[in-house]
């Protein structure tokens, strides 16, 4: 049986939604028709999008559109924002998800004054380094929710009062992929203008996001085309995916608490039987305020990368880092940008649990992972 502590990459949909991703492959109207099946379809759209706007906490006055994923909508706001305001300076941070960092590096490139600001050794963006970087005619400020390998989670909503102390005309715009689900979102809260989430992080399936923009902030579309999604987003909407990503967010939210409850409680077991088994290995982030389902694990004497393939051949799934950069060589840029060495950095893995975990496989993973590990390091 496969134990699956890979939950940041993808959260596959759990059997109680699998019905509900059944029935909406029947809504195959096109929901901009007017006929009875493409109404039947945007009934279900707008019922969605009303649920995926109560469960990320905006007001039923900002607007939720539908994308592709988190890496369109991140891309929607970059292009957006630097169209609208063609000079002034752009702030992120060295942490933020390839989505972002490649399109504003490409800004970069091109001359705009972009400034990345680093995080401290723990993985938070420090409120007080985003500040230093402020300057009054700052056109957009991006800073990530909570990163996707650590789990540690940033302060956006005093980043986001600060801005607009210093820069008031600047747009602030949040990278929430690995918010919903592990804790509540509230939009509001976040003080952002612009939040973009990810459904399969959820249980949604793979091909669908959304970006929430707050009231009264103009927004340029990136794909043209078409009328859909308030002339926003053109293309015709996936209405297979933006259901499926409604009814999991209706169902999660209604048990988001115990939910939250299980995770943490699977991710402190399993601290708590690996720094007893094994004292010399680190927690990433640990002394911070994290996800409650995320550990990022340095393994002295092991490449992360064998043991993620070792652990596979076991029947358990973690990873060596993002899943959408597995594969490459290089060492991770979260990690190396916390200061970390390159030999730290190729011998840590990230294992993030599922709500439904069972403490037996918990158990398992330590057993397992103490084993396999050891081996390698005695082998290297």
């Amino acid at each position: 049986m496969t134990v699956d502590c890979d939950a940041n990459a993808t959260y596959a949909p759990d059997e109680s939604l699998q019905g509900v991703i059944v029935r909406a492959i029947s809504l195959s109207g096109n929901p901009s028709s007017l006929h009875r099946g493409g109404q039947r379809a945007k009934a279900a759209l707008e019922e969605a999008r009303a649920a995926v706007r109560e469960f990320l906490g905006a007001e039923a006055h900002d607007q939720v559109v539908f994308t592709s994923g988190a890496s369109e909508a991140n891309n929607t706001v970059i292009a957006s924002c630097s169209a609208e305001r063609p000079v002034g300076r752009i702030i992120s941070t060295l942490i933020e998800h390839p989505c972002v960092l490649e399109p504003l590096k490409a800004l970069q490139s091109a001359g705009r004054d972009v400034v990345f600001v680093a995080p401290d050794a723990s993985g938070e963006v420090p409120v007080d380094g985003v500040v230093r970087a402020l300057t009054p005619d700052t056109a957009l400020v991006s800073v990530m929710a909570a990163n996707n390998e650590t789990g540690v989670i940033n302060r956006v909503g005093e980043i986001a009062r600060a801005v607009r102390e210093i820069a008031p005309r600047a747009r602030i715009h949040t990278d929430a992929a690995q918010l919903p689900g592990k804790v509540p979102v509230s939009f509001w809260e976040l003080g952002a203008d612009y939040m973009t989430v990810s459904g399969h992080k959820l249980g949604a399936p793979a091909g669908v996001g959304a970006l929430v923009i707050r009231d009264g902030v103009s927004l340029k579309p990136l794909i043209l085309g078409g009328p859909q999604e308030e002339k926003l987003r053109g293309g015709t909407e996936n209405v297979l995916g933006i259901v499926s990503f409604g009814a999991v967010a209706s169902v999660v939210g209604k048990d988001l608490a115990k939910r939250i409850g299980a995770m943490r409680g699977a991710r402190d077991a399993f601290e708590a039987l690996m720094a007893e088994r094994c004292p010399t290995w680190a927690f990433n982030g640990r002394d911070r305020s994290r996800l409650p389902n995320t550990s990022s694990v340095f393994i002295p004497g092991v490449r992360a990368d064998d043991l993620v393939v070792a652990l596979d051949l076991e029947g358990i799934l973690i990873s060596a880092g993002a899943a959408c950069s597995s594969g490459k060589p290089e060492p991770s840029h979260v990690l190396l940008a916390m200061g970390q060495d390159a030999q730290r950095v190729k011998s840590t893995v990230r294992i993030s649990f599922r709500a439904d975990i069972e403490p037996k496989d918990v158990e398992r993973l330590v057993d397992v992972l103490c084993t396999v590990a050891g081996r390698m390091n005695r082998s290297a």
